[in-house]
């Protein structure tokens, strides 16, 4: 009794503190709620941003679980039904195919596996969580969008919706579909080399779909320090992967019809939204992170930077929080509408941030099906000869009959392009078959780690409840897919980087060869290229495979050279020799993560920033300077390239060049433009009054300098030569073979390889094919050089042309071609106007007549991730979709605790019309952070409204 007396007047005096000055200041803004236990208490500072108080660990869950619904409880809805397929109901038959695909993926089909495999406290918190969203709709109804779509009913908030979209965001970040476009390529390739007298493996492998980067920058190998690495593995004498696989001919391990299965199957996935973006260039997806211990900092303490890429929409992806109960949880940082707890932050003790790590953990197989009478579906799969059962999962779909003036029609729909069934194949981790000719008996399936039972949710739990590093890293090994690269730091001084989740180990990898082609191409399934049982699992491990054991695992803690940087690029540097596969495992097999990293646009330049800053001054690094890194917009690939068009002008004026490059020296506009990118820094400001630039401060706008103007009209013209000098080089090349070109950063990666080699090869690949042919008559260098002034002729062509027409108005003015006319984005809403940003009809309506979406600064591969295709050629092929989710950036101290700074694209608030719809907008446009506060006194301080919260007694 004793005990419980002192824990309620210990209650009673904490409460009185979150609420003071007094209670009467909550009697205006009190609310009874059903469902609630305790008291609790919301606060909300002048960003809009809310702080939520309990007593009880279970109602601080219930009442983020309330407040989401009440901020977000649209977005919430889309979210779990596009995952879980069934997002036409909402919003009609328009999102019938994206409810197909996914429903066949069975990403709900896995959450539904995955709640039992979660701790018992994290399902109760997700029951409270739950509670708290129903009991808000309960109390105040529906938003208005649901009005839009003739919607009145909503069904309950249940726990698998949480998992079911913390799934879907690992799926987004993890699943992989290039497998097939590389095999469908790569036998393209093939057969064209074998008709046209080039090697094909050779041109995929070596020219075109290069696994080494733009630039070197490596986490784990930059960091100097291979003795804080868990394991080095060794190189091997393997022969290039090319030569490998010419004796392999993609025809001869995989059948015929797989092909047109595989196209099948991509052509339906461009046309859904969530995996067309999943297969969008490479450049357009990711994030930065990196940290610096204190003995480089100005003031002597551990600095951290994070900025996570996701799409941007309106609302935004995550959702500023913090929540705290008593003796509990006291964590502050991103949410992700939909879940409980927070996702990227800090708590008293250590920050915490990610990027994504793209290990292989998705696999599609060539499967053999047969019909079977002893099959529950009528089906099996032939694997090593034998007959293995198919599993057939029934299904329904519905549409929602928009436009008709009835509330809630809902109705079944069924047709010939609108499947009864899923097909699963168990072997492939419950993975479905994707593709099936019934004439021919060939299939497509896919396995992914995702598909078992995992405990992600465990994981964002553990890192709000860590105090230290073993505690972080043991919440990490709860983190089974999706995988993250995960930056911290903590208030002794300690820095570290951790890669996440399970990567599965493939057999014929595992004894040291590849069978056939590679686990990053459509695989035999017949066997032979299986996942391994687990024999052994690891601790804490849930997938029913062998795993790459976390010792194994890229990772580093208070590097030698006291820094790390990741930006999606390799962080062990597996792949910088252009082959994933020539190092190996201690225990003999290949080591192998993945082939397929981001290029190092924005990890080389983050990495060249802090040696900058490291060289120069006093050596050492601040608060400020980290937030300038973030905000960095200079093109790494222009400080290479450009130097080659300086050159091939400079060759054009001497005397014994070729005709053709001579002449090009006689023109004027040429030589006015190249003059222009001779004095560019590679910056890329917007250039005019209404676009939005880091120069700018907290959102509001000025005249650009006359500087930021001439560095606006470079990056500019340099952007679309970009965009021409592949097509120059690589389409004339390409597109008489009729060979699909890659991406366009592949292309940027090519380009790069066969100028450094030019004095070997004369612009010749290890194909065989010149990509640098015309005019026939003349050197090799004449050549390269009027292909690259030639690319800066056509540039200006377009920049005066029809193509821009609404942009420049056929100027030949070169002053007029300015960035921010081009350089745009949309922050866009499920539902369109009016609720995407910019929006006629609001008080952010479109800057530019004519022109949608709002300019901006930065460009292709930049920090401050704002790219469009590098193929881009014409006025709204530079707007931009992905970009920074948040910017973070955060200082440790032992003394006076965590300082942090933050920013979102967009507000707090998912309702249209209110207050915090987009009010933190205008701050992220220009770059300006504002403090995330943490201490009550802060919180306090700055309190714009506060809400005392109650049970309801019945």
């Amino acid at each position: 009794m004793k005990k419980k007396i002192i824990m309620y007047l210990t209650s009673i005096i904490w409460l009185v503190l979150m609420s003071s000055p007094s209670f009467a200041e909550t009697a205006s803004n009190r609310s009874a709620i059903d469902g609630l236990q305790s008291w609790g208490l919301v606060r909300r500072d002048s960003a809009g941003i809310a702080h939520v108080s309990a007593l009880k660990r279970r109602d601080m869950f219930f009442l983020q679980g309330y407040v989401h619904a009440q901020d977000r409880l649209f977005q919430m809805d889309l979210g779990r039904r596009q995952a879980s397929g069934t997002l036409a109901e909402l919003l009609g038959a328009e999102l019938l195919p994206s409810d197909i695909e996914l429903r066949t993926i069975g990403v709900r089909r896995a959450a539904e596996r995955s709640f039992d495999a979660l701790s018992e406290q994290t399902r109760r918190d997700l029951v409270a969580y739950c509670d708290g969203v129903n009991a808000y709709v309960q109390k105040h109804g529906l938003p208005l969008e649901y009005a839009a779509i003739e919607i009145t009913n909503f069904e309950p908030w249940v726990p698998i919706d949480s998992i079911v979209i913390a799934k879907a965001l690992s799926l987004s970040l993890s699943f992989d579909t290039e497998d097939i476009l590389r095999t469908v390529t790569l036998s393209q390739f093939q057969a064209s080399g074998v008709a046209n007298s080039f090697d094909g493996a050779a041109l995929f492998f070596q020219d075109l779909y290069r696994t080494a980067p733009f630039d070197s920058a490596s986490t784990i190998p930059d960091t100097s320090s291979a003795s804080n690495v868990a394991s080095v593995p060794r190189l091997s004498t393997m022969a290039s992967l090319s030569t490998t696989v010419e004796e392999e001919k993609v025809t001869e391990r995989i059948d015929l019809n797989v092909a047109r299965l595989a196209g099948n199957y991509l052509e339906r996935l461009q046309k859904v939204s969530f995996f067309s973006e999943l297969m969008a260039d490479d450049v357009a997806r990711g994030s930065n992170e990196w940290a610096i211990s204190g003995r480089l900092t100005k003031k002597g303490h551990p600095l951290l930077a994070n900025d996570p890429h996701l799409g941007l929409t309106t609302p935004s992806i995550f959702y500023p929080m913090q929540i705290r109960s008593l003796f509990g949880i006291n964590a502050v940082g991103n949410t992700i509408p939909g879940t409980p707890s927070i996702v990227l932050g800090h708590n008293r003790y250590i920050t915490w941030g990610s990027t994504t790590n793209p290990m292989d953990v998705t696999d599609v197989y060539q499967e053999t099906v047969v019909p079977d009478l002893s099959s529950p579906s009528g089906l099996s799969t032939i694997f090593q000869g034998q007959r293995e059962h198919i599993q057939a999962i029934s299904q329904q779909y519905r549409v929602n009959q928009i436009g008709n003036g009835k509330n809630d029609d809902v109705v079944v729909v069924s047709g010939d392009n609108i499947p009864a069934v899923t097909l699963i194949v168990p072997r492939r981790n419950q993975g479905p078959i994707v593709e099936f000719d019934q004439a021919t008996g060939v299939a497509l399936s896919i396995q992914y780690t995702g598909f078992s039972a995992t405990r992600e949710l465990d994981a964002f739990i553990g890192f709000n409840e860590a105090r230290n590093l073993e505690d972080f890293k043991h919440a990490v090994s709860f983190f089974d897919v999706g995988s993250q690269n995960f930056v911290y730091s903590d208030r002794r001084g300690n820095i570290a980087y951790f890669t996440s989740a399970e990567m599965p180990l493939r057999e014929d990898l595992e004894a040291g060869f590849i069978n056939g082609l590679p686990p990053s191409f459509i695989r035999n399934g017949s066997g032979g290229n299986e996942w391994l049982p687990a024999t052994e699992p690891e601790k804490n491990q849930t997938l029913p495979y062998a795993i790459l054991p976390a010792a194994e695992m890229p990772q580093v803690i208070n590097p030698k050279n006291g820094w790390f940087v990741n930006a999606n690029n390799d962080p062990a540097g597996t792949t910088l020799d252009n082959n994933a596969f020539n190092q190996l495992r201690p225990t003999g097999g290949i080591y192998y993560l993945n082939s397929d990293y981001a290029k190092g646009f924005r990890a080389g330049r983050i990495t060249q920033l802090i040696r900058q800053y490291l060289n120069t001054g006093d050596n050492k690094i601040s608060f400020e300077e980290m937030e300038a890194i973030q905000n960095d917009v200079a093109l790494l690939d222009a400080q290479f390239f450009v130097p080659h068009i300086l050159n091939a002008m400079d060759r054009a004026s001497k005397n014994g060049v070729a005709t053709e490059l001579a002449a090009l020296a006689q023109d004027n506009v040429l030589l006015s433009a190249v003059e222009r990118l001779r004095h560019w820094n590679f910056n890329t400001p917007t250039g005019i009054v209404e676009g939005y630039d880091a120069t700018d401060s907290n959102g509001e706008l000025s005249e650009p300098t006359q500087r930021e103007i001439d560095e606006s009209v470079a990056a500019t013209i340099y952007s679309v030569w970009r965009g021409q000098v592949i097509q120059h080089i690589f389409g004339q090349t390409l597109e008489p073979l009729e060979l699909a070109r890659p991406d366009a950063s592949l292309e940027v990666v090519a380009l790069r390889n066969l100028l450094e080699n030019f004095s070997v090869n004369n612009g010749v690949g290890a194909s065989g094919l010149n990509f640098f042919s015309v005019p026939s008559n003349a050197s090799a260098q004449d050549r390269r050089d009027i292909a690259l002034l030639q690319s800066l002729t056509k540039a200006l062509e377009l920049l005066r042309g029809d193509e821009f027409a609404t942009a420049f108005n056929y100027s030949t003015n070169l002053d007029d071609y300015r960035w921010g006319k081009l350089h745009r984005i949309v922050f866009s809403s499920a539902l369109g106007e009016p609720f995407s940003v910019p929006s006629n009809g609001t008080n952010f309506p479109p800057p530019l007549e004519g022109l949608a979406g709002i300019p901006t600064d930065g460009g292709f591969g930049v920090v401050d991730a704002s790219s469009h295709s590098a193929a881009a050629q014409s006025e709204n092929d530079f707007m931009y979709v992905n970009g920074p989710a948040n910017r973070f950036v955060s200082e440790q101290n032992y003394w006076r605790g965590i300082r942090a700074k933050s920013t979102w694209p967009g507000g707090t608030s998912g309702e249209f019309g209110n207050p915090n719809y987009f009010n933190l907008l205008p701050n992220y446009l220009t770059n300006d952070r504002i403090p995330l506060l943490y201490r009550y006194r802060d919180v306090r301080k700055d309190t714009q409204s506060m809400t005392f919260f109650y049970p309801k007694y019945k």
